[in-house]
């Protein structure tokens, strides 16, 4: 999954008690901070029940058996189809900047930046780059009758890492009110849903400097929203002295190179904050803007912090 730059948590506390938990899912820690105790064990188990289902690198995860097949009808739990639908909207809405059916792409670099490999013949490169960013979620057929998804090509696989961590802070959201909890701040790596309010107030929820995590760069306040960020400072790949995001163009086939630091989305839902971020960082500020005045329905607000001349340049966009 995608690192996100970490959002910072501005609330005064006061005489009464607040509860704040942290445990690890899929390698990203999870904060659960509200004034009722049973909230964090909540989370953890929808959490945990959860993973079976979407964590790519487990073999025996639903999304892993979905993955290795090929032309069959795969029945799959409500959760996972209806993720995938999600993902399938924003695919349309994005013009296919958001495309969960690049897994081969999408892993292909991220061998080369983890492993810190040096590309050396540029010609397997790009051949190896042409072959994968053929696969195309139009091979992706959900049929919500049956329950079933198939994907048509063969090698086609499915990485929800841009939107699953959101959808997953939305089924905890749904959760914790069918269990009474009014009130609680979900934090998954940067991922964030506000629930309620405390003590009468709106969450408090600071963008941190892309290059200066002490520096809270703008407040925000919030309840029944989600808030999530992407961006690409901390992770890039060097290649020919140029430096390129660890997020991949689905249309280039190659990690983005714009002057885009971070992109932050507040919206009704995780999963529509989380693969906004995502799309929105890949589109790049003029295609976000246009994006924005076609979908006022959508009800965002968009942050985006540029760099100008050597400087950092904060544009809101509603």
């Amino acid at each position: 999954m995608r690192n996100l730059f970490i959002l910072s948590f501005l609330f005064l506390l006061s005489c009464q008690k607040i509860y704040q938990d942290k445990f690890v899912f899929c390698g990203t820690y999870i904060k659960v901070i509200s004034p009722h105790k049973e909230a964090a064990k909540i989370a953890q188990e929808e959490f945990k029940r959860l993973e079976k289902i979407f964590n790519f690198y487990d073999p025996n995860s639903e999304l892993s058996l979905l993955n290795s097949t090929y032309n069959f009808p795969f029945h799959v739990s409500s959760d996972l189809i209806k993720c995938i639908e999600e993902a399938g909207k924003i695919y349309q809405l994005s013009g296919g900047f958001f495309d969960v059916s690049k897994a081969r792409l999408y892993n292909f670099w991220k061998d080369i930046i983890k492993k810190k490999r040096k590309i050396k013949d540029f010609n397997f490169l790009k051949k190896t780059v042409d072959e994968f960013k053929k696969d195309s979620f139009l091979d992706v057929v959900i049929d919500k009758k049956n329950r079933t998804i198939t994907l048509k090509k063969k090698g086609l696989k499915i990485d929800l890492g841009g939107i699953a961590k959101g959808f997953i802070i939305d089924k905890v959201i749904e959760r914790l009110k069918k269990e009474g909890i009014e009130s609680a701040l979900i934090d998954a790596g940067g991922d964030v849903f506000c629930l309620g309010k405390y003590k009468g107030r709106k969450w408090r929820v600071g963008i941190k400097d892309p290059k200066n995590k002490s520096r809270i760069i703008y407040s925000l306040s919030l309840s029944n929203q989600a808030v999530a960020t992407s961006g690409s400072y901390e992770q890039f790949f060097e290649f020919s002295g140029k430096k390129f995001s660890h997020l991949i163009d689905p249309f280039s086939g190659f990690p983005v190179n714009n002057n885009i630091l971070s992109v932050t989305v507040v919206a009704s839902s995780a999963s529509l904050a989380d693969s906004l971020a995502t799309a929105f960082f890949i589109m790049g500020y003029e295609k976000t803007k246009e994006f924005i005045k076609r979908h006022k329905d959508l009800n965002i607000e968009v942050f985006l912090v540029l760099q100008e001349d050597n400087k950092e340049k904060l544009y809101h966009l509603k």
